[in-house]
């Protein structure tokens, strides 16, 4: 990317956009109310900066290796947030599921994009997000039973 500065000069400038997550009103919607509930969002971190940025994020939760999955999925936690990353597998980057679940599972949620967003902010370099929201699950005492 290319920047003019009020000189007519051109500079090099690395490609970073991180915006904040900003949930549409249909995502505070969707989830049925008496049911215990799984809140989601998906964030797709790319750039040349994007693995060490993900892994500033990921350092001070706590890992779960026993949770991990197929295809290179680590599952992390820390306080009323789950956070599953993995590999894209399309193009270099990560793809970071972040959940919660309970009275507060939005705010936990929130908190955990905000913890992202910052982390991905404080790594130099070239760093992408993209957000996408996921439909909320329903959880089960399986579910409840991992925790």
């Amino acid at each position: 990317m290319t920047i003019t500065d009020r000189h007519g000069e051109w500079h090099m400038a690395e490609a970073t956009e991180i915006p904040s997550f900003r949930p549409s009103s249909d995502w505070y919607e969707d989830w049925p109310f008496g049911v215990d509930t799984s809140v989601q969002v998906e964030a797709c971190v790319t750039g040349s900066a994007a693995d060490r940025a993900v892994e500033a994020f990921l350092e001070p939760l706590t890992r779960d290796p026993g949770a991990d999955g197929a295809g290179g999925v680590r599952v992390h936690y820390w306080g009323g947030f789950t956070v599953e990353s993995a590999p894209l597998t399309d193009e270099d980057g990560w793809r970071i599921v972040l959940a919660s679940a309970g009275e507060d599972g939005f705010d936990s949620l929130e908190t955990a994009a905000d913890a992202l967003v910052d982390a991905l902010r404080g790594t130099p370099g070239e760093v992408r997000l993209a957000w996408h929201e996921l439909p909320a699950t329903r959880v089960t005492e399986a579910d409840q039973g991992d925790r």
